[in-house]
């Protein structure tokens, strides 16, 4: 019984150790490095954030027709056009997360070893580098790693980066659906298209106002703040790039299983008010400007924010789809202790735009 026993305990040692251990990714992987942030930590050192995730591309069209069935839309009956888009646009979300792979990023001429990948597939580290070296960081702010691979792998030289905010200025920080993306939330079936099947369409004037506090406001970043699962953020990003939006910071939801594709109210309160508060405690010496629409809960979610920091809000700005008027029984409870003057209700139209970009500017 006792040799048995011991059998028993070296076999299921075994078995965790077999478990354990971590391998490189191989020539099925891929990885996709979500840029985040690098944060000023004292006069002559920087904190950067590398987050990443390892998985491998399901090409199969079941899978395809089955997400698609999941997300309420009807697959077989969509144009070539919309089939193809959704294809693009779900790619992310067909996959196969890889647990237990290392990973090793070069950054200042460092290698720096990453925790093994969960069972989401995801792995993050935070590494300080000193400052000021040799080109910390590119025109845009970025400071750049790369994947730390053989030479000769596919992945080899694979970049990544995270955004450098300088410690003092104004951080905008934007919602993305129904505030500079048009949606419809409120409306699943249409929110569907809109994410999956139809090209992504800006909110009006919205792009021209950021583009002008970009060159207007000394010393601005921008940051990019939304519930929306984590798989889409290659197609947002494009449509950022595209519509000519200035560059920033994205913060995304994580999101690796179907049943979270949508998040609920409480999910999505959570996610953006742990990613602000993260925002105001990695820069305490920025102000910020909160910019979100009245669709879900970024006005309850920005009036939270600006009583917990009252010195540190500028201003909210938030975009009217609801046709709700400034003195609406909602917006008289949820900016009711708050400044008449530090929340504002904006619509559409370039002049309504200029006129925000002038108003904000001179703050």
């Amino acid at each position: 019984m006792r040799k048995r026993t011991r059998q028993m305990v070296v076999w299921m040692i075994g078995l965790w150790a077999c478990c354990a251990l971590a391998a490189p990714p191989d020539d099925e992987d891929r990885i996709l490095f979500f840029p985040d942030l690098a944060v000023s930590e004292e006069a002559d050192a920087v904190r950067v954030h590398v987050e990443a995730w390892v998985y491998e591309q399901e090409n199969r069209r079941f899978m395809s027709w089955m997400l698609a069935r999941y997300l309420g839309i009807d697959f077989d009956q969509c144009t070539p056009e919309e089939q193809a888009l959704f294809q693009e646009r779900s790619r992310y979300f067909r996959v196969d997360s890889e647990r237990g792979i290392d990973l090793a990023v070069r950054l200042q001429g460092e290698v720096l070893p990453l925790p093994k990948t969960r069972a989401s597939g995801r792995t993050s580290g935070v590494f300080t580098v000193r400052a000021p070296l040799p080109g910390p960081r590119d025109t845009a702010g970025r400071i750049a790693f790369t994947l730390e691979m053989p030479a000769g792998h596919p992945l080899a030289g694979q970049a990544g980066y995270a955004w450098f905010v300088p410690p003092e200025g104004i951080s905008v920080v934007s919602d993305i659906d129904d505030t500079i993306k048009i949606s419809h939330v409120r409306k699943r079936a249409l929110l569907m298209e809109n994410t999956f099947l139809k090209p992504f369409v800006p909110a009006p004037g919205m792009a021209a106002w950021y583009r002008e506090l970009a060159q207007t406001t000394p010393g601005v970043a921008f940051h990019y703040l939304s519930a929306s699962p984590m798989q889409l953020y290659p197609a947002l990003q494009a449509f950022l790039d595209d519509e000519g939006f200035p560059a920033g910071s994205m913060h995304l939801r994580e999101s690796t299983a179907w049943h979270s594709v949508i998040a609920g109210k409480e999910t999505s309160i959570a996610h953006k008010t742990g990613v602000l508060e993260r925002l105001f405690t990695d820069y305490p010496k920025r102000r910020f400007i909160l910019i979100g629409d009245s669709g879900e809960h970024d006005p309850e979610i920005y009036a939270d924010a600006a009583r917990r920091h009252p010195e540190r809000v500028e201003a909210i700005h938030i975009r009217d789809v609801t046709g709700e008027e400034r003195d609406a029984p909602r917006y008289r409870e949820t900016f009711h202790d708050l400044p008449p003057t530090l929340w504002t209700i904006r619509k559409d139209g370039a002049q309504q735009a200029r006129g925000l970009a002038e108003e904000t500017s001179g703050q």
